[in-house]
């Protein structure tokens, strides 16, 4: 794995309501994308420099995929030519009450994006979910099919994550840390307003 020059965070933050918006490969994605906010959950890395991460070929999607979940926003920068170069701007959504700690390590497995999406799958549901952590009930929850299930969780195994019972243990020692708001900064004044008149927009329509 080639990880990108840029200083990425020692942790990342997966909320549990993430879990029905996304196909695995692009939960790991966010994943990777969270490692290098700032202190104020805002990231400025290239496309590019997320491969480096995800070990993707192309992320031709990414910003199509998140650009409501992120709030993306572009800006320019000099680069010495006529024309200035165009970035993208994305906004980490904030910690909330039910959300996963994940330590930078996570990066260090050798699997793909998809599998390791789902490993973050199940630490989602086994932290959440009530229901009982098992083959049956994670094909029903996460709308997979039998095949597909059993090859994720062979490759989870062979990485040692995954012990596959008749319950299923997840091995998340260094992996799986405790969750710290105080780490967290204010939202600025314009995400605030934002969200606000999010709600104010969606109890409208509700009435």
């Amino acid at each position: 794995m080639n990880f990108i020059s840029t200083n990425y965070q020692r942790t990342a933050t997966i909320n549990y309501s993430i879990l029905g918006k996304f196909k695995p490969a692009n939960i790991y994605r966010f994943f990777c994308l969270s490692l290098c906010r700032d202190e104020w959950y805002y990231v400025r890395v290239t496309l590019d420099d997320i491969k480096k991460l995800t070990g993707d070929k192309s992320l031709s999607k990414f910003n199509n995929d998140f650009k409501e979940y992120l709030d993306i926003k572009p800006y320019y920068i000099e680069c010495g030519f006529i024309y200035k170069s165009k970035r993208n701007i994305y906004h980490i959504p904030a910690m909330e009450e039910k959300c996963i700690t994940i330590s930078n390590k996570f990066l260090q497995y050798e699997l793909n994006t998809t599998v390791k999406g789902f490993f973050i799958q199940l630490m989602l549901l086994s932290q959440f979910s009530s229901m009982v952590l098992n083959k049956q009930n994670v094909i029903r929850t996460l709308h997979l099919d039998k095949k597909t299930c059993d090859k994720y969780l062979i490759d989870l195994q062979i990485s040692g994550l995954v012990t596959n019972g008749n319950i299923l243990k997840l091995h998340t020692d260094s992996i799986l840390l405790n969750n710290d708001f105080s780490m967290q900064k204010r939202q600025s004044t314009y995400r605030l307003l934002k969200d606000e008149q999010l709600k104010v927009d969606m109890k409208s329509i509700i009435s």
